[in-house]
């Protein structure tokens, strides 16, 4: 039994600070859009809409089953040139040098994005209570978390701000979760971690140590956490605002490992 009080409140993203959805509608303009980048990079890979489509969802199917499986996330670099358009006879050195840009297009407009309404009275409590917030986030892309916090006007709450795509180890491995409380320089038995899905965020700060683990469900929980064992966070909340009780200074975090 550990008794620590909660001086770091980490979060994950997407379905935990932003709501995010998709569905066949918004993944085919989606597919309109990106042809439309393609040809402007001057990479086109002379695919009818349909097909680009097909071959985008099986290569990033067959990356994402790689790093489900490895914990590892690759450059975007190598997604794009091993995995989507390995055999489309692309310009290599042009597709790297686009990859990143790519890759931010897809996490922007293959998922729709949206702060969740009541994050900033949420952050503004908890910067009150706790003297740090940060960010733990499974990501393609290193910029996209940077550009969305800075869209949503509340990048000042987080420091630091951890990336698969910018650590290379995804979760639920712990090295990305460590990794935040090493640049905090804070033990993790006095860090709350915040997410959506059980297989990636609760297992992953379980098994780091983590205080606290809160779950706040999202329209990917189910799709991410089909086939889970089942591992209980220590509270499910269905606000953010419900974290500052979860974290009052004046209560002590109880919980057995």
């Amino acid at each position: 039994m550990a008794i620590n009080p909660i001086r770091a409140v980490v979060f994950d993203m997407g379905g935990t600070l932003e709501d995010l959805y998709y569905d066949e509608t918004i993944r085919g303009e989606a597919t309109r859009g990106l042809c439309e980048l393609l040809h402007a990079l001057e990479l086109d890979p002379g695919l009818s809409l349909p097909d680009l489509q097909a071959a985008v969802f099986s290569g990033m199917g067959a990356y994402q089953a790689w790093r489900e499986q490895s914990q590892v996330e690759l450059s975007p670099e190598r997604v794009w040139t091993e995995y989507i358009f390995a055999d489309h006879c692309l310009s290599k050195d042009r597709l790297v040098a686009a990859a990143d840009d790519i890759a931010l297009f897809y996490e922007t407009h293959y998922y729709v994005r949206s702060l969740r309404p009541e994050a900033p009275a949420a952050l503004e409590a908890l910067c009150k209570q706790v003297p740090h917030m940060a960010i733990v986030s499974n990501t393609l892309s290193s910029r996209l978390v940077p550009s969305k916090l800075a869209d949503y006007g509340i990048a000042h709450y987080f420091d630091p701000v951890v990336t698969s795509a910018g650590l290379g180890w995804r979760k639920p491995n712990t090295r990305i979760f460590e990794e935040a409380v090493r640049l905090m320089r804070l033990p993790p038995q006095a860090c709350a971690y915040v997410g959506d899905t059980v297989s990636r965020d609760v297992i992953g700060a379980r098994r780091a140590g983590y205080g606290l683990v809160i779950q706040i469900k999202s329209f990917l929980t189910d799709k991410a956490d089909s086939g889970t064992d089942s591992v209980a966070p220590d509270a499910i909340i269905h606000d953010l605002r419900q974290i500052a009780d979860l974290v009052s200074p004046h209560t002590e975090t109880v919980h057995d490992h």
